[in-house]
């Protein structure tokens, strides 16, 4: 049974922008929203408001009513934005965060505003709900991977916001390993615990972001997501246009779609070959098994990792039951082991007394301000420590290498092949097939133990929350006895970059370290929460 009145919410610029950091092109913007309306999409989900501010994105990351205000917004646009439900909840007072964030809807170019939550932080989402329902805007409410959830789950939830004040209760396929029968069977079980509106999203991993799109429909979901050229995060979702064209086909909705075709060909195609969204074979395999999708993202984008890695991860991520993203897990799951705590037989102590340390990281502001950086290590005679590998650092200006992870060092295996040097690393990860490529490399066993609550140095080995090479490192010229540490190519990534966080997690037990560890000073741009300078300010060049 067709639901009733049908609502296609567009939101190319939220969930596109996880492949552009946001930062569209104003003029494609405003050629964008005629497209929108000349198809008459009911609503533009302009993108998110994110709360968080220390780092750069783009205009519709934040979506603020200041920017908005500049957009030519053709007549019968509708806008909207979407707000995470953890950063709504992360300060303890969703009402205060929500009236912070948000003006009253009368005095704002946004309609709608939807928040997408985990199923364990719905009913922390109420206040929110009241919150803005109260400045008067319409609200969406979004579940997030909705598949897998026993029907029983579902209706819950549904039965816990049923008396919210919601234009829609929406659900969506976040792994994009659903199948129609399974949108089906979700709405259904919505439907018992909730009297509204009905929404979906999809993903498009398995290729079935439009039949699924139509499911939900048929099963009486009413208000769809779509983006155009099923821009989105991972795989990407519906596309726009096969949407509609399908809906026209069917007699269920017209529109015109000379504009939002021409849109496609002429500026989303080539942003498509730049960006490389869309349907993969591994994307598809990440669905099948219940990967996050981040995963195939980040292995298809870092470009170090042949098919048959990607695969064999994808597998070993699937056996794990990988459905939010880690970095130490892929590193574990692309090397195909776990990490293990091992022992140390070197005395770091006085290795590096009173010495100035350069670490140099993998980043690429190592390369844009390389001239800058030979200038200040023959100026000052820093100690040059490299972390793993660098393809483009000269080798002749580094003094030391440091590694720690023995998924990593499988990586880098053809580079210790090509370098010498000496290498302070756990001897005991050193993989046995690795023996060959370090016999030219001269060793300190300086020993690594794992415990995600603790950040411990001392003389012969390190207690660190992960086995990241920073950290690793950063512990090393502490015991070592190093008096100041600079550092570049530490760039970092997006804060909502689960890399991000988890390094970020590591520095703040670092911080609380006894005795007190010394500061790491970055001398070129980094996202990560280290005191900044700049490699050519006086006192460095």
């Amino acid at each position: 049974m067709l639901g009733g009145h049908m609502k296609i919410i567009d939101c190319t610029l939220r969930d596109g922008g996880y492949y552009n950091d946001w930062d569209f092109d104003k003029v494609l913007v405003e050629k964008y929203l005629e497209a929108m309306a000349d198809a008459k999409i009911d609503f533009v989900e302009i993108g998110f408001r994110f709360i968080d501010k220390e780092t750069f994105y783009g205009a519709y990351a934040f979506a603020t009513d200041k920017w908005l205000e500049t957009l030519r917004v053709p007549d019968g646009v509708t806008l909207g934005v979407m707000c995470n439900a953890k950063d709504l909840l992360a300060g303890g007072n969703p009402r205060a965060q929500v009236m912070e964030t948000f003006s009253p809807a009368d005095e704002s170019p946004v309609e709608l505003v939807r928040i997408a939550a985990h199923f364990k932080e719905a009913e922390a989402c109420e206040e929110a709900i009241y919150a803005l329902h109260e400045l008067g805007y319409k609200i969406g409410f979004n579940l997030m991977q909705a598949g897998g959830r026993s029907p029983d789950e579902i209706t819950a939830k549904a039965v816990a916001m049923a008396e919210w004040p919601l234009e829609a209760l929406y659900f969506a396929d976040s792994l994009g390993n659903m199948w129609p029968e399974d949108v089906a069977n979700t709405v259904k079980a919505l439907r018992k615990g909730w009297s509204g509106e009905i929404g979906f999203h999809s993903h498009d991993n398995m290729g079935n972001g439009l039949a699924n799109t139509l499911a939900a429909y048929e099963a009486g979901a009413t208000w769809l997501d779509a983006t155009v050229l099923g821009m989105g995060r991972g795989a990407g979702n519906v596309r726009l246009e096969y949407l509609l064209l399908e809906l026209a086909r069917k007699n269920i909705r017209e529109s015109r779609l000379d504009s939002l075709l021409d849109l496609v060909v002429s500026d989303f195609l080539p942003m498509q070959e730049r960006c490389k969204w869309g349907p993969n074979l591994f994307y598809h395999l990440s669905a099948l098994y219940g990967v996050h999708p981040t995963y195939v993202q980040e292995m298809l984008s870092e470009g170090r990792y042949d098919h048959d890695q990607v695969i064999a991860a994808l597998q070993r991520l699937g056996e794990t039951k990988a459905s939010g993203y880690s970095y130490s897990t892929l590193l574990e799951a692309v090397g195909g082991g776990e990490q293990h705590s091992v022992e140390g037989s070197w005395v770091a102590k006085d290795w590096l007394k009173d010495r100035n340390v350069l670490l140099i990281g993998p980043g690429e502001s190592s390369r844009d301000h390389m001239e800058a950086l030979i200038h200040y290590i023959d100026e000052h005679d820093p100690f040059v420590i490299c972390l793993n590998s660098n393809p483009w650092f000269p080798s002749d200006r580094i003094d030391a290498w440091v590694a720690c992870n023995t998924n990593r060092m499988l990586m880098d295996q053809d580079y210790y092949h090509q370098h010498t040097g000496q290498l302070i690393t756990p001897a005991g990860a050193i993989p046995e097939k690795m023996r060959d490529s370090l016999k030219n490399w001269k060793l300190m066993d300086y020993g690594l133990k794992l415990d995600a609550s603790r950040f411990v140095i001392s003389e012969t080995e390190c207690v660190i929350p992960t086995p990241l090479t920073l950290l690793y490192a950063i512990a090393l010229v502490n015991a070592a006895g190093a008096s100041s540490v600079q550092a570049c190519g530490l760039d970092g990534y997006k804060s909502h970059d689960p890399r991000h966080i988890e390094i970020e997690e590591a520095l703040k037990l670092y911080h609380k370290s006894s005795p007190e560890p010394l500061q790491v000073i970055s001398i070129t741009p980094t996202n990560l929460s280290f005191k900044k300078k700049s490699v050519y300010a006086p006192e460095y060049n």
